[in-house]
């Protein structure tokens, strides 16, 4: 499912370039547009740098020398070219890997959590959908850029089926619930990027993802699924009354102690006064035990000796 609530067949990624996300029937196309955009910036730098080696040469131009200002433009417009080529020439490359294996960026999500899940057995996952390089290619590739099939249907290689992927996704999703863990918020969030009031770690580790952060108040409830230095990923329990709709997200992990659900009155009883009670208290009590128990220690080693 797209960030705008839509199911895409074989969705690779959603792109807020072109505003939609990428998926089978315009894989094709958006792979033809990386390239025509690399194409095109490439032979507008090679122009560039040579118009621009032309005028500062000492032979003599056939053409009345440009203002000053030009010139600045035309370098300036030589260095947007070529960091077109190389930001929009690396996301072409990713693409074409991806076109190679027929993988997509979910797909090889979910094969690099199948490896981790089968780390300490003999086992192996084997992606259904790559039937060699030359053939995955001529799936996505045409002249037309219309895409072979249906999106629904699709060829698999021997031993598997077209069920084989979602089996395995559902694996992984029964083996997330069972790892989940509840987390209480002691600290509200604002679902900011760059959160400012949770500490220098959370604000100069940011998140490299486009998956959204949540806003949360205190005392809320939120199944942590994900775990990282400075960061959380969860789903927020909804409370009666409030809104269905799901939300799944980042938060920064001070914001957020594990919840430990007391069985009955009497254990919250006792968890109050445990906590009403001065920090001196305690320690004066442990160091209290830990003295008699040295004590008592002395009493039996004189006794029978």
């Amino acid at each position: 499912m797209d960030a705008g609530g839509r199911c895409v067949m074989k969705m690779d990624h959603h792109c807020p370039w072109i505003n939609t996300c990428v998926g089978h029937f315009n894989h094709g196309h958006f792979t033809a547009f990386l390239a025509s955009a690399v194409g095109g910036c490439c032979v507008s730098s090679i122009i560039l740098i040579s118009w621009v080696a032309n005028v500062l040469s000492l032979k003599p131009l056939p053409f009345p020398p440009p203002p000053v200002y030009t010139l600045i433009l035309v370098v300036f417009s030589i260095g947007l070219s070529i960091g077109v080529v190389l930001a929009v020439g690396m996301l072409l490359y990713f693409q074409m890997l991806a076109i190679i294996r027929n993988r997509t960026e979910i797909e090889d999500w979910i094969l690099e959590k199948s490896r981790y899940r089968r780390d300490d057995t003999d086992t192996k996952y084997v992606h259904p959908y790559s039937k060699g390089w030359h053939f995955n290619i001529s799936q996505v590739l045409t002249w037309d850029c219309i895409p072979v099939g249906d999106g629904i249907t699709w060829p698999v290689i021997d031993g598997c089926n077209q069920y084989t992927l979602t089996r395995e996704q559902l694996a992984q999703k029964l083996d997330k619930r069972k790892r989940a863990r509840r987390y209480r918020i002691i600290k509200a969030t604002s679902g900011s990027k760059f959160p400012i009031g949770h500490g220098f770690g959370v604000f100069f580790h940011p998140l490299c993802t486009d998956e959204p952060r949540i806003k949360l108040d205190i005392d809320d409830i939120v199944v942590v699924t994900r775990w990282k230095k400075y960061w959380l990923f969860g789903e927020k329990e909804q409370k009666d009354g409030e809104n269905t709709k799901r939300v799944r997200g980042w938060l920064p992990r001070p914001c957020a102690v594990e919840y430990i659900k007391l069985k009955n009155v009497c254990d919250l009883q006792t968890r109050k006064i445990i906590y009403s009670i001065p920090i001196c208290v305690h320690i004066t009590f442990f160091l209290y035990i830990f003295t008699l128990k040295r004590r008592l220690r002395h009493i039996c080693h004189v006794i029978y000796t």
